[in-house]
């Protein structure tokens, strides 16, 4: 009978962990540690890496996510195996904050169309994540270049870690918060005019002195 009882187990088991696992229903979840180019990299809380490739509607349609956020990832088929395509996925927002004392999580979104040289002009739409009193976190930051190619517009992606810095050469008491892309590319600098504009400045951190538009705008 304790023989039975055990098979009985072991069986149950197997076929409930088969039932929970990812790559039997086509979803996975973990902590996105990396979003470069078309692929998202997902750690599992089991220790695994893995490899998405995503759609650029996918990407357009997740400006609220960042690096550091737990995910769910679905695709379809029931069997996982490296590159596949993201279908869709779920964002489960952050609910544990590293230090009480920083204050509240807190996302805000920004997005402008600036001046391009070859392009009818770069959409940047920004989200920055932090604690309200620290002056770290961390950013996603899309660039859509407007008819780019062929009349059609051409996105690009970043993310990275987000640092406040004081002052530029017209006003010491100025905020800034420099942006710094995980994949090594050029810092992009923000000057905070306020609690929704931010003006972007080139890498001395002066303004453009066009009398075009450099500004982002926070949007709900």
């Amino acid at each position: 009978m304790k023989n039975i009882i055990k098979t009985f187990s072991i069986v149950l088991l197997a076929f409930l962990t088969a039932c929970s696992s990812p790559n039997h229903n086509g979803m996975s979840q973990g902590i996105l540690v990396d979003a470069t180019g078309n692929t998202f990299t997902l750690l599992t809380f089991t220790g695994d890496t893995l490899s998405f490739n995503i759609k650029e509607t996918t990407v357009l349609s997740g400006k609220h996510w960042l690096t550091g956020d737990t995910l769910d990832i679905f695709y379809k088929g029931d069997t996982y195996h490296a590159g596949i395509t993201v279908d869709s996925f779920r964002l489960h927002p952050l609910t544990q904050i590293e230090n009480q004392t920083l204050g509240a999580l807190l996302t805000r979104t920004y997005e402008g169309v600036l001046p391009a040289a070859s392009c009818p002009g770069i959409r940047y739409t920004l989200t920055v994540r932090h604690q309200e009193h620290s002056g770290d976190g961390i950013f996603s930051l899309t660039l859509t270049y407007l008819e780019a190619e062929n009349g059609e517009d051409r996105s690009f992606f970043y993310t990275g870690k987000r640092f406040t810095q004081r002052g530029i050469p017209t006003d010491n008491n100025a905020t800034v918060w420099q942006l710094v892309p995980n994949n090594g590319k050029e810092r992009v600098n923000f000057l905070v005019e306020s609690d929704t504009t931010l003006t972007l400045l080139n890498n001395r951190f002066e303004r453009n002195q066009s009398e075009l538009n450099y500004t982002l705008v926070q949007i709900p």
